[in-house]
């Protein structure tokens, strides 16, 4: 019954919230006036404003900075995914790189060494140690010759599944380690060399570092966090002339994506939940949870427009005007500001409908 109410409240919520607006809506029609229309008008041109300054920074040719050959970029996270991809593109155009790999003899730095020259640098770099941090930059300080660090890009991530009931605490506090307090450590540490390069700092978020969804509890809190952290740091740092730049990307192709393992991944989690907690949910609930958190999977971007990410990510490294923030792709950026302005009700309704929504205890 308890269920059943709360879901009423939220479609009644959604209702009233629509009847108010709609009150509100023919009540200024009514009374129209054209300081009225000059109100309404100067709301109405804030979010136009935002998807015509989107759409029009998309198409646009970007300048970039041409000298690059006296330039630095540390990256961390370059296994695979957007930091390997990125790694692989500054190299190209002449940049020093420094890919922080968390297993240096894998696949994807293998793949650095055989695609990239003899200025890129593989490090390895578990970002919750300090140690590697600092041993890091050590080598970066060390071997930078005549060269400046200009960028420190925090692309390393991980993004564990599961409900928070059946989501380990220490797995809530590995996800924050890596994505929240790793770009903290990691741009403290090399903050010295970037305040006299006048470089700048980028921090990869995610969506989620905006808005919230169920099953993605722990991933959710740690890229608000890192969100909240790139906004401080761009405004404690603009006396030093540091600029700090966020990436929000949507759901990627990436492996951090995959179905796959996202799916043996909350297996995992639910097979260390206690006997008590699995015998409430079910079975059943966490194979038809699996199928439905894979849904929402593929709804992500292919991997053909990982692109995407990457042209934000360069564009932050050396565009001459770089944005404070980037929602790569004009798809991403509907999606994102569909889910910012959502009522809070029928955000809610949806999480709730597009999950299971009976466990065992309640059969």
């Amino acid at each position: 019954m308890w269920k059943e109410h709360q879901v009423m409240y939220l479609i009644r919520s959604s209702i009233m919230k629509f009847l108010i607006w709609l009150t509100v809506l023919i009540v200024l029609w009514l009374i129209s006036s054209l300081y009225v229309q000059l109100i309404a008008l100067a709301l109405l041109a804030v979010p136009l404003m935002n998807i015509i300054i989107n759409v029009c920074w998309h198409y646009m040719p970007k300048q970039m900075i041409s000298k690059l050959d006296d330039k630095a970029v540390f990256i961390t996270g370059c296994d695979s995914g957007f930091g390997n991809s990125l790694a692989q593109r500054l190299d190209k155009k002449g940049i020093t790189v420094y890919a922080g790999c968390l297993f240096p003899d894998g696949d994807g730095p293998a793949q650095l060494r055989q695609s990239c020259s003899d200025r890129l640098k593989i490090l390895q770099l578990d970002v919750t140690k300090e140690d590697h941090v600092q041993d890091a930059v050590k080598t970066v300080t060390s071997t930078l010759g005549n060269k400046k660090l200009w960028a420190v890009v925090n692309n390393a991530g991980i993004a564990p599944g599961g409900e928070v009931e059946w989501t380990p605490t220490e797995v809530c506090q590995k996800t924050l380690e890596v994505n929240t307090v790793g770009p903290y450590r990691v741009s403290k540490a090399f903050l010295p060399l970037l305040r006299r390069s006048r470089g700048r700092v980028v921090v990869i978020s995610s969506f989620l570092g905006r808005v919230n969804t169920c099953g993605t509890g722990a991933y959710n809190m740690s890229k608000h966090g890192a969100a909240s952290f790139t906004e401080t740091l761009r405004r404690e740092l603009i006396k030093w002339n540091v600029s700090v730049h966020g990436i929000e990307p949507w759901i990627y192709s990436t492996n951090i994506t995959n179905e796959k393992l996202i799916a043996d991944d909350i297996k995992r989690n639910w097979n260390n939940t206690s006997t008590s907690v699995q015998e409430d949910y079910g079975e059943s609930y966490v194979e038809r949870y699996q199928k439905s958190m894979c849904f929402v999977m593929s709804l992500k971007r292919p991997s053909s427009c990982t692109y995407e990410v990457v042209d934000s990510l360069e564009h932050a490294i050396i565009g001459k005007d770089p944005k404070i923030r980037y929602v790569p792709g004009l798809i991403g950026q509907v999606w994102t500001e569909i889910l910012r302005f959502a009522p809070v009700e029928l955000f809610d309704l949806g999480c709730y409908l597009s999950t299971p929504r009976t466990v065992k205890a309640l059969n």
